[in-house]
């Protein structure tokens, strides 16, 4: 029912001569000023209108900070700098969030924050990284150190994330900006496979045992595209699954999974196809869904059988996918050269681990030393050095202090979304942190065969479950 203004009330014709004059001024600009200049006239008013509104609500930097992590390396603003980092899109977005929540903590007064629960595994964590550059190889003690300053940001990013989002309206933010970006990403990973045209050279990839390009999306790395999708699909899945709904918004978050995991398949990642398998079955168990895995099974069944029948490349797609199953029986061989270097790496980490137990041979120190402890056996032609298994180079490099502070964190982080998502009734809420638990355990997965310590959307996401675990704390109080 409309309510009409009583006759008390005046109208402030102020405010309406100022309207009329921003109308008339709007009307001249157009006729009078050049076309690009307007443009530009409006883009840097809308960017002040922006940067003014992340200072007064700073979790709407939401779908910057997707969009430029999205962008990875292909949005780089500056290409060299002094300490060899690109500067791209994402560090920007990340400082624009920085200013905003400080700077509405003064504009509000905040006296309050959200207690950092992970304080104590993180900073341990840090703590023996930041002591191991006391005794890391020489070669591998900027890279080192680099790399210690790198994850403190890190842990700020994974702490301004509990702290932004505080509300219902952030939270929902996430959920449309991830499904956005996952739609996107997935429709240019198809595109690059029926065009042939990848970001990354078919060099590199042939040169890790595989034959054909993979897609990338606008990553510089087909697994941490592959990573990207990975999460989206899972983190939507599990939001999807529960009640509290409408038919057109779950109608959406399915569109987007499908697209994300159809995305995943031509990466060629096998580390996140496993890691996605894990975390579908996270979210049928967590939503109480089980039954739905044979009608799961036999979709994954069907679409393997019309990828390898209908898709370019569908040959190398299912070898790739068969590959998974065969590790063992085929290990050392050519066509298994990626999957074999991956246990060798892990090998390597272990001896270095004997040499050192207790604090590990320096963070970054990996790299440096492997060629001392890799196998004979090795696949001399594949050229990175670096541990694809994030537990392994902890244990290696930081030894069981290390790995005894990262099991703390997985730990923490688990039980601290599991009692919150059981502590509530809101079918919303519950769906959001289904998601992000079933992501959380699939990234552990991801981590066992990529090793992406440093990726933004695993800091982020591992925040977003105690941001929203305060959110369902605070309904339930």
């Amino acid at each position: 029912m409309t309510i009409l203004p009583s006759a008390n009330e005046r109208f402030d014709l102020r405010w309406f001569a100022l309207f009329i004059g921003f109308q008339l001024l709007a009307v001249v600009a157009a006729i009078w000023l050049p076309h690009k200049l307007l443009l530009a006239a409006g883009i840097v008013l809308l960017s002040g209108v922006y940067l003014v509104a992340v200072l007064l609500w700073p979790w709407i930097i939401v779908p910057a900070i997707v969009a430029t992590t999205a962008l990875d390396i292909t949005g780089q603003l500056i290409k060299e700098t002094g300490l060899g980092i690109p500067v791209t899109g994402f560090h920007l977005a990340f400082g624009l969030m920085m200013v905003g929540l400080l700077t509405n903590t003064f504009l509000r007064r905040r006296e309050i924050f959200p207690t950092f629960e992970l304080k104590g595994p993180l900073f341990a964590l840090w703590g023996i990284m930041l002591l191991s550059l006391t005794y890391t190889p020489e070669a591998a003690f900027v890279d080192g150190t680099i790399g210690v300053f790198r994850t403190l940001f890190l842990i700020a990013f994974l702490y301004g994330t509990q702290m932004m989002i505080d509300s219902r309206r952030a939270m929902n933010l996430v959920v449309i900006s991830m499904s956005a970006a996952l739609i996107g990403g997935a429709l240019l990973a198809v595109v690059q496979i029926l065009t042939e045209r990848f970001y990354l050279p078919a060099s590199f990839v042939i040169a890790v045992g595989a034959n054909a390009p993979r897609a990338t999306g606008t990553f510089h790395n087909p697994n941490t595209f592959g990573t990207f999708l990975m999460a989206g699909s899972i983190f939507l899945l599990g939001i999807a699954l529960f009640g509290g709904l409408s038919r057109t918004l779950r109608g959406w978050l399915l569109l987007a999974t499908a697209a994300g995991f159809g995305g995943l398949v031509v990466t060629f990642s096998r580390a996140n196809w496993v890691a996605a398998a894990v975390g579908i079955g996270v979210v049928l168990f967590l939503a109480k869904k089980l039954r739905y895995a044979i009608y799961a099974a036999v979709i994954g069944l069907l679409a393997v059988m019309a990828v390898k029948e209908f898709v370019p490349f569908a040959e190398h797609i299912y070898q790739r996918l068969m590959s998974i199953f065969t590790l063992f029986e085929q290990f050392g061989q050519t066509g298994r050269a990626s999957s074999s270097a991956r246990v060798y790496f892990a090998l390597a980490g272990m001896e270095m681990w004997l040499d050192s137990p207790l604090f590990g041979t320096g963070w970054r120190s990996f790299p440096v030393l492997f060629d001392l402890y890799k196998s004979p056996e090795f696949p001399h032609w594949v050229p990175t050095k670096e541990s694809h298994t994030l537990f392994a180079n902890i244990l290696a490099e930081l030894g069981l202090v290390g790995l005894t502070a990262a099991t703390w964190l997985v730990a923490r982080t688990l039980r601290r979304g599991w009692t919150s998502m059981n502590s509530t009734d809101d079918p919303y809420l519950r769906g959001v942190m289904c998601g992000l638990l079933s992501l959380f355990i699939a990234f552990q997965v991801s981590l066992s065969f990529t090793a992406d310590f440093s990726n933004n959307f695993l800091w982020f996401f591992t925040g977003m479950i105690f941001a929203v675990a305060q959110l369902i704390d605070r309904s339930t109080t």
